[in-house]
């Protein structure tokens, strides 16, 4: 997906964020800033930068300020990845060791709130007040999403209630980035909370995507292990339409499968099968298509330009992850 070559000037605007990225290890010594390079520089899709900064070009033109809350937001990004590890107990993170792995659970949650602290102080001083209290909002409902998902691991969830813990867990961030980037970019009010929609509804596709690949598998290319949903005993997208569609003895055997302690290769073979056999992957793919198309649906109203088509793009058919999604 070539974004660079609808928006030339991308390439130069995630450039300079990642120069502001670097001023995390780049301005301090000592452990702290050595591990934060590491947790910074991996093999991240830069997507929320991304997201901020053609929003704000969408929404007029981006700015310094655009530049560096595109920064402030990947670190809070990768600052609560840091943390998920410490929580779902996990030895990698894209492809490499984790922070947790490394150094332990203690030292994790220091570098993780040292992350969320340094990202606080790039925020510009005339932007501070009020948008560390929107961060704080949307940290609180990425919280909330989460320990809502914790609550309910080796239980069956409703299709409603996995897509309120995934708007909050993942959607927030993304519409927070879209948003903030239409108003740095100097758009209007309506423009604002249009590219903001936007982002909330991209990140539930890019949630709804990354579940099922957990599930389905993506011959290692997304730099993280596959079924780790089932063995955190998570009832997922695609296990929640298997149990819907495969009748009692499916849905029981599941919550059997999610209940267990400790699920071996044959287990997660036979939560594939089910989820296979009810056609259950081809119906979440099908909710993915149904989210980017309401994600496009929000950008009709806006002027057109080339940062809008690459917006479009990202929501297409094609879409930002390891593998690209099945034909319509």
């Amino acid at each position: 997906m070539n974004l660079s070559a609808l928006h030339p000037r991308l390439p130069e605007l995630l450039a300079a964020a990642e120069a502001s990225i670097a001023r995390v290890w780049e301005e301090e010594k000592g452990f702290l800033a050595r591990a934060s390079r590491r947790a910074l520089s991996g093999r991240g899709k830069r997507l929320r930068p991304t997201l901020l900064l053609l929003s704000a070009e969408c929404a007029g033109e981006a700015t310094e300020r655009s530049i560096v809350l595109a920064a402030v937001a990947e670190i809070v990004h990768n600052a609560s990845l840091v943390h998920d590890d410490i929580v779902d107990d996990s030895a990698s993170r894209r492809g490499r060791r984790s922070a947790k792995a490394l150094w332990g659970n203690k030292v994790s949650v220091l570098l993780g709130d040292y992350l969320i602290a340094k990202a606080f102080g790039l925020i510009p001083e005339e932007d501070r007040a009020r948008l560390a209290q929107e961060m704080v909002e949307v940290a609180v409902r990425m919280c909330d999403g989460q320990i809502a998902e914790l609550r309910a691991a080796g239980r069956p969830l409703s299709e409603a209630k996995y897509l309120e813990i995934v708007r909050a867990k993942t959607g927030a961030l993304f519409g927070f980035c879209a948003r903030v980037g239409a108003e740095t970019g100097g758009g209007s009010s309506d423009m604002v909370q249009a590219l903001g929609r936007f982002g909330e509804c991209f990140g539930v596709a890019f949630q709804l995507a990354d579940d099922i690949l957990d599930l389905a598998g993506c011959n290692g290319k997304s730099g993280k292990p596959e079924a780790r949903d089932l063995h955190e005993r998570k009832f997922t997208l695609p296990l929640i339409l298997a149990a819907s569609a495969g009748g009692r003895q499916a849905r029981e055997e599941l919550v059997r499968l999610i209940g267990r302690d400790r699920l071996g290769p044959a287990q997660v073979r036979k939560a594939k099968r089910i989820a296979e056999s009810t056609h259950a992957l081809d119906r979440a793919w099908g909710r993915v298509h149904e989210w980017l198309a309401a994600a496009r649906g929000e950008l009709a109203p806006l002027p057109d330009n080339s940062a809008k088509q690459a917006l479009l793009l990202m929501a297409g058919e094609r879409f930002p992850l390891p593998v690209m999604l099945p034909p319509r």
